[in-house]
């Protein structure tokens, strides 16, 4: 997460690691990956990690780097998927896609089973994507402020899907009832696509969820855009006011997407992933359908990702304590 979410900002999180990490096996990256590589998902198909996650083992299959496979596992707000890969071999055969989630579970969970910092090792920064608070076109309100009207003078009656405990969808709606008061029930998912088929069946009131997930549904009308999570108005929705603009000056919580191994992962292999990455990244076709989708893109060298998720983990600390938020 980047600085500025909020007038009394936001600390963070201090993770006891579970799983010790394993030393690499000092090895050249000549003949990687000799065999088919993994790249695990902490979300149910469907979303915007799914999204990131197939466009980039896509692109690495399409230009010769080898096989590589998304396997999805959803469950525990990310939880099992990142003690998989932190538990994995660190050979470069099992990848993960993270987002904030993967900073915030040792937090928020009272087992998340890793160590965010110390059981992986960094390979490049892909993306951001800001998340949008909607409602469906007939829902109960039509402006941020009228969502807000009826948080405050009916606590908790709305309910509002997330993608996961952890997710940022969760703590972007936990920084707006942490900073103004107001409440609503949160309705946690495994990620996917799931949260956007409940709220249009009508099961929900409004979903705080990755602009990727519902970019769609707001171009053809079906879902209206309340507010978005960004600094500045987005270009993809310049209507759409910001949080800060309308609620809480300085707010901005985006969400990150990372590709890592596990910790020990030799570097030579690191390198040439990164090396991999930020060239699909780099690639046009690539760029357009994540542009498209509402990403930012990002990369950059592995310490790049590796500094942010060092500076994430102490942010989320003051947040989770004083708002009294808990998984279990």
């Amino acid at each position: 997460m980047r600085e500025g979410m909020g007038r009394r900002g936001i600390a963070a999180i201090a993770a006891a690691g579970l799983i010790a990490p394993r030393a690499g096996r000092a090895q050249p990256a000549e003949g990687y990956p000799s065999r088919p590589v993994r790249i695990v998902l902490p979300v149910a198909p469907g979303g915007s990690t799914d999204t990131i996650g197939r466009v980039l083992a896509d692109e690495l299959v399409k230009k010769g780097r080898g096989t590589f496979f998304v396997e999805n596992r959803p469950g525990a707000g990310g939880n099992l998927a990142y003690q998989l890969v932190a538990g994995s071999a660190p050979d470069g055969q099992t990848l993960l896609v993270a987002v904030d989630s993967l900073t915030v579970n040792p937090s928020l969970f009272r087992d998340a089973g890793y160590d965010p910092v110390a059981n992986f090792a960094p390979v490049a920064l892909m993306a951001r994507i800001p998340h949008v608070l909607v409602t469906h076109r007939n829902g109960p309100a039509k402006t941020f402020a009228e969502f807000m009207e009826i948080a405050k003078r009916e606590p908790n009656r709305l309910q509002v899907a997330i993608s996961g405990f952890g997710s940022g969808g969760h703590l972007s709606g936990a920084v707006i009832q942490h900073e103004t008061g107001a409440r609503w029930s949160v309705i946690p998912y495994r990620g996917g696509s799931t949260p956007m088929n409940d709220l249009m069946a009508g099961n929900v009131d409004a979903a705080f969820v990755t602009l990727g997930a519902v970019i769609g549904l707001i171009r053809g009308g079906q879902v209206v855009p309340l507010a978005i999570t960004t600094p500045q108005r987005f270009p993809l929705l310049p209507d759409v006011p910001t949080v800060a603009e309308v609620s809480i000056p300085g707010y901005d919580v985006p969400n990150w997407y990372g590709l890592l191994a596990p910790a020990g992962t030799p570097a030579p292999v690191v390198a040439r992933l990164n090396e991999w990455a930020n060239a699909a990244l780099a690639e046009p076709a690539v760029r357009q359908t994540l542009l498209e989708s509402g990403f930012e893109i990002v990369g950059g060298p592995p310490e790049r990702l590796g500094a942010l998720v060092r500076d994430s983990v102490p942010r989320w600390r003051n947040l989770i304590r004083d708002a009294g938020l808990r998984a279990e």
